[in-house]
């Protein structure tokens, strides 16, 4: 346990680092160029599905004392 808690933590510390070039400045991450949301050309839009019910006979619960 002691060898794999070693590990975790040498794996932590040189994870957390920053990053760094030859010169010493630091790492230039490239920039992103995703446009969200992602669209599709020649899609059809998505449907609108109707719920259905589970069961195909209408389902009657007693009146209660007191219900409107």
């Amino acid at each position: 346990m002691t060898i794999f808690a070693g590990f975790v933590f040498a794996v932590v510390a040189l994870g957390n680092g920053n990053a760094t070039t030859g010169s010493g400045d630091a790492a230039v991450r490239p920039q992103s160029t995703v446009q969200y949301p992602i669209r599709f050309d020649n899609v059809p839009p998505p449907r609108i599905v109707q719920p259905r019910p589970t069961v195909s006979y209408p389902v009657r619960f007693p009146a209660t004392e007191g219900a409107r």
